[in-house]
């Protein structure tokens, strides 16, 4: 009686763990770990919404399997994009790389942060076969001073296997035509929030489209 009482009770904790993991709450559960970049417009035109950049670095985080691992890039112009933190399977170093963000002057060098990201992802991540590879670019899409063209940072992507997935963020205007191109070229998703909630409600899916699900 002992035996099956301790089968049982087993299978209600395997049953309460799937229903964990189907809800939203716990890492994305995938057979392909996946070697990722955070890359975070810190620019002035996103200062009133760097706490929901803050937020989602934290939400996707929070998704991360046991051999996944993400690294963090913030960008402004192309003299103040930073690493912030190299690549690492610990969520509270990419909780505290997230929570040291800050909003500076400048003007804003996006496709050369993300050509930068993609070198960094390419040269760093780990090389086992069955791992996809992806950044995760938040930002309001401005970009008035990369030097890097929009066609050969799209090329480098693909000749690399990265997609770029994006979450558009503004405090007034979004430039849905570069962040869509970035998206779509390289086999990503573009995803607009327009509220905390809805960026809430699409947290799964950011997950799921890193890892190419």
């Amino acid at each position: 009686m002992k035996i099956c009482a301790t089968l049982f009770a087993l299978t209600l904790l395997s049953s309460a763990l799937c229903v964990f993991g189907q809800t939203g709450e716990g890492p994305v559960k995938t057979a392909h770990p996946v070697s990722y970049g955070f890359v975070v417009d810190n620019s002035g035109s996103l200062r009133k919404s760097l706490d929901k950049a803050i937020n989602l670095v934290h939400a996707v985080a929070a998704k991360n399997g046991e051999y996944d691992e993400a690294f963090v890039v913030t960008f402004v112009d192309s003299s103040k994009t930073v690493v912030r933190q190299e690549f690492t399977s610990n969520n509270s170093e990419l909780h505290d790389a997230a929570e040291n963000m800050f909003i500076e002057g400048g003007a804003t060098a996006l496709l050369d942060a993300v050509r930068r990201s993609l070198d960094f992802l390419a040269a760093n991540a780990k090389t086992d076969s069955n791992r996809a590879r992806a950044l995760l670019l938040i930002s309001d899409g401005d970009d008035s001073s990369s030097a890097a063209k929009l066609e050969s940072v799209v090329a480098a992507a693909k000749e690399a296997k990265i997609r770029i997935i994006v979450v558009g963020l503004s405090d007034e205007k979004l430039n849905t035509k570069l962040l869509d191109r970035l998206a779509k070229q390289t086999g990503g998703v573009a995803f607009y929030p327009r509220t905390l909630k809805e960026m809430q409600s699409m947290i799964d899916q950011i997950a799921a489209a890193i890892r190419g699900n």
